[in-house]
């Protein structure tokens, strides 16, 4: 497989390639991380943990993109203003380099990665907004909002808060950032749908 080939796949497969490799994650973290440094495992469990709501999204049963589309923008067309192509870079920017990279730098001093676990947090929040916006009880990606982003990234912030990692639950820089990168989406999001209208329009 060319290296061309290779993106082609990962570009079309990306979501289906995260449910597999957050298996892999979650066993390697807990075998070869938990009891070695367990703050480092914490940050870095966020990554698996986030895919797996990235397969509620686009997976099983996906569709993410239609209902932001169609339910939040109310377009009535399922791949415009948010298209695959922006679904794959922000995924991919966002969970698959920016959350792994910091995680690791981690490693060296937490506080590269104490984001992290807002970040998870405020994204699964923002799936109830997004459930109250569109007045519909599912949206891809609530179940595991709800099962594991709010309540694992809320214990996690707790534990740091409980073992002195953080000094404030809510007023700190790590929960400012977590919450600012949180925003990439529905800000470029918004970007895109002025963009889309404007040439509706002319």
């Amino acid at each position: 497989m060319t290296l061309s080939e290779y993106y082609s796949w990962f570009r079309r497969d990306w979501a289906k390639a995260g449910f597999l490799v957050s298996i892999f994650l979650t066993i390697f973290l807990f075998v070869f991380v938990k009891a070695s440094d367990f703050i480092i495992f914490l940050i870095l469990l966020q990554t698996p943990l986030y895919m797996l709501h990235e397969t509620e999204e686009y997976i099983f049963p996906g569709g993410f993109g239609q209902f932001f589309n169609k339910d939040i923008f109310r377009i009535d067309k399922e791949n415009e203003p948010i298209d695959e192509r922006f679904i794959f870079f922000v995924n991919v920017i966002l969970i698959w380099i920016s959350l792994p990279l910091f995680g690791l730098l981690s490693v060296r001093n937490y506080n590269f990665g104490l984001w992290i676990p807002y970040f998870s947090f405020f994204a699964g929040v923002a799936h109830i907004a997004l459930a109250i916006k569109s007045r519909k009880k599912y949206n891809p990606g609530l179940v595991v909002s709800l099962l594991l982003n709010i309540p694992v990234g809320a214990w996690v912030v707790y534990y740091f808060y409980r073992h002195s990692i953080i000094d404030s639950l809510l007023f700190n820089v790590h929960c400012a950032i977590g919450l600012g990168v949180n925003l990439v989406l529905p800000v470029a999001g918004t970007i895109l749908f002025k963009t889309y209208m404007r040439k509706q329009i002319s």
